[in-house]
Order: C-alpha cells, then sequence, then structure tokens
C-alpha cells in the first residue's frame, strides 16, 4: 500500500479555494496590495513613496505565505500582542467584599469565645454526670490508675488470690507473708515507658552461669520466689523476637529491701 506524509497542522487544515490560495491568502493580497497602491500614489517624496508602498504590499504577501515554524505570521502577530498587553503581575485584593451567604453572620470578639467555650465545656460536664452512673465511673478509675501507675501491685494481688496456701512443716520457721511476697521484682519497657510482655530475663553469676530464667507477663513485670545469696548479679535481658535491645547490667542483690527493677530497651526509633 502506498504511503502518504500526514500533514502537521491537521487542525488547521484549510482548503485552497482561489487556485493555489486559501480564502485567508486571498484576503491579505486583496486588502494589502491596493493599501501599498494608494501610499504609493499619495506619498509626496520620490522614492520613498515606492519603498513605503512596497513595505504594505510585501506585508501583505508575508502574512499570506510567510510561515514561521509551521504557523501563519499573523498568529505570531496576534500572540505578541496578546502579550504585551496583558498583565505581568497579579495583586491579591485583600479587602474583597465577603460572599453574599456570610454577610449576616454574627462577629465575636475574644472574650465572648472564651465565654462561650466555658460555658459549653461546663455544659458537657453536667451532661456527662447525668448520663454516666458514678459508679461505674469510680470504678474504671481505679482499675485504670492501678493498671498504668502500679503495675506490680495489682499483679501480685492476683497472685496471692489465685495461689493456694502453701503446707508448712512443723521444724521449719517460715512465715507465711515471707512466702507469698516475691524475692525479686522488676518491670521492662521501652523508651516510650511502654511495658513489654514475653521479655527473657537472664540471671546470672559472675561466672556466667545462669541462676534463673525469667520471663515478663503482659504488663511488663517479672518476679522471682526463690531468693538468692547476696552479691552481685548479671541481668541480661533479650527480646525473643529481636525487636528491643537492651544492656547486660550488673546489680547487687541483697535479702533485704530489694526495691523493683526497670530495665528499658535501647532503640532508637
Amino acid at each position: 500500500m502506498e504511503q502518504h506524509p500526514v500533514p502537521r497542522q491537521i487542525t488547521t487544515f484549510e482548503f485552497k479555494l482561489i487556485g493555489f490560495m486559501t480564502v485567508r491568502q486571498f484576503i491579505y493580497l486583496i486588502i494589502f496590495i491596493p493599501l501599498g497602491l494608494i501610499v504609493f500614489f499619495l506619498f509626496p517624496i520620490p522614492l520613498l513613496n515606492f519603498l513605503f508602498g512596497a513595505i504594505v504590499a510585501g506585508l501583505g504577501f508575508a502574512l499570506a505565505f510567510l510561515p514561521v515554524y509551521d504557523r501563519p505570521l499573523d498568529v505570531w502577530i496576534i500572540n505578541l500582542y496578546k502579550r504585551l498587553v496583558s498583565p505581568t503581575q497579579y495583586l491579591y485584593q485583600k479587602n474583597n467584599p465577603p460572599i453574599y451567604f456570610l454577610t449576616d453572620l454574627p462577629v465575636f470578639t475574644q472574650s465572648q469565645e472564651t465565654a462561650a467555650h466555658i460555658q459549653s465545656q461546663s455544659y458537657l460536664n453536667q451532661y456527662l454526670q447525668k448520663t454516666t452512673p458514678p459508679s461505674l465511673k469510680n470504678d474504671k478509675k481505679q482499675n485504670i490508675n492501678q493498671l498504668f501507675f502500679s503495675p506490680l501491685k495489682t499483679v501480685f494481688e492476683k497472685k496471692e488470690k489465685k495461689s493456694s496456701t502453701p503446707i508448712l512443716k512443723d521444724d521449719q520457721n517460715i512465715n507465711l507473708n515471707q512466702v507469698k511476697t516475691p524475692f525479686l521484682t522488676g518491670v521492662v519497657k521501652n523508651h516510650k515507658l511502654i511495658p513489654l510482655s514475653g521479655i527473657l530475663i537472664y540471671v546470672k553469676n559472675e561466672k556466667g552461669e545462669v541462676l534463673r530464667l525469667l520471663k515478663t507477663n503482659p504488663h511488663g513485670v517479672f518476679a522471682t520466689f526463690n531468693p538468692l545469696s547476696d552479691g552481685e548479679y548479671l541481668f541480661e535481658i533479650k527480646d525473643p523476637k529481636n525487636l528491643y535491645i537492651f544492656d547486660t547490667m550488673k546489680i547487687r542483690i541483697t535479702q533485704n529491701n530489694n526495691k523493683p527493677l526497670e530495665f528499658y530497651s535501647k532503640e532508637l526509633l
């Protein structure tokens, strides 16, 4: 099949209706050629009348037959005129009139806004006091406070309730409170002070032998009821999921006055 070139200006294609010229080209010629003749006969100075008449007639030929980058010359002249007369800077008018549906809105001062905010807050408190039973509010608040501020105490109280009474021999002078009270307790948290569960705590002696292997509960608390002899022990903390990193710490343990230990992770994110 024979190939045919596709014209570049498909949308602006003009048919040649008058010989080899389009209607636009013909209009430019019949306007500028007579204007050139008029200038030639009306201009009184010789040679200059011929020059000006030729310039006017040549402008008609250029508009009709001289494209620049596949665009007619008249398109370039029109674009140049639009560019010269169009503004180059746009200023924002701050004092614009308001929209018609915002003209009737009341304007509040700062004191009125503060008073309205305080009044709405008091209405909300009154509504919450009427709708929420007092017993339910107090119980929820107490449970939240116990969970966040004293996790060790709540966990050990639950253990004491669930554990059965141990059987003691007559020849052993063991106090019941000493059996129920853990020998060593602690909590493991991340850098955001959030308790971590499932963390393993290896308690080692100076030789590196593991004496205790503890694990934190859902509240991040660990405890051991078996006493240790007085001395310094290595606490190596590991996360089975490898999400948190901890330092190995050397801590001195005594039989009395062992405060709850606190360990924090070292991650940066």
